[in-house]
């Protein structure tokens, strides 16, 4: 096996990779059959795909400035499939949320599921919700989600979080024993494990 294998090899594990972690975050897709909002989400793998498929074509020709082409254009591909892998209002609610704005993250949260009643979409609000202190109504979303999806472990996960702070320990530990059975992220399934053994 030559050195120009390597490349090559090297691309074919980031190929698996990048499959792996598409579809282990995007199985409530599959179960919704949502395969709009997949295929949206499959973008940055499709992108990695093709760059993959035209990597022998940029190392045969010995012309100096194709490698750097190649490099500059697949580099703006994967810019442009990443942003486009997630609607723009979802960009937005994640960035409201991550910055404390749980009011505005639940009202962009609220267009997203009355445009795609998804789990995930459900369990988003019910988080940027309990997160606001509205936590009857996060409770309530969180719910819808599980009604949706009941392997989408994050929803479980998220109205656990809610009940604790509204005292209700018993049910809240039955969701997180629920989320660890389910469907959830690895962080999260962390986070869960830690949250059973502290109650």
């Amino acid at each position: 096996m030559g050195a120009g294998a390597i490349p090559i090899i090297l691309t074919f594990a980031l190929l698996l990779v990048a499959w792996q972690v598409v579809f282990t975050s995007n199985r409530d897709l599959v179960r919704a059959r949502a395969w709009g909002e997949l295929a949206r989400r499959l973008l940055p793998f499709a992108a990695i795909t093709v760059m993959a498929a035209s990597l022998p074509l940029v190392q045969g020709p010995q012309v100096w400035w194709l490698p750097y082409a190649w490099a500059l254009v697949f580099g703006a591909v994967l810019v442009a499939a990443n942003f486009l892998s997630m609607p723009l209002d979802e960009r937005r609610a994640t960035r409201a949320f991550r910055s404390g704005d749980y009011v505005g993250a639940a009202a962009l949260y609220r267009k997203l599921v009355e445009r795609r009643p998804l789990a995930r979409y459900w369990a988003f609000l019910g988080a940027a919700l309990g997160a606001g202190e509205h936590h009857e109504e996060g409770v309530d979303a969180s719910t819808k989600a599980v009604e949706l999806d009941p392997k989408y472990g994050l929803a479980y996960y998220n109205r656990a979080l809610i009940l604790q702070r509204l005292g209700r320990s018993s049910r809240a530990t039955k969701d997180l024993k629920r989320a660890l059975e389910a469907d959830l992220p690895r962080r999260f399934r962390t986070a869960a494990r830690r949250a059973l053994e502290e109650s």
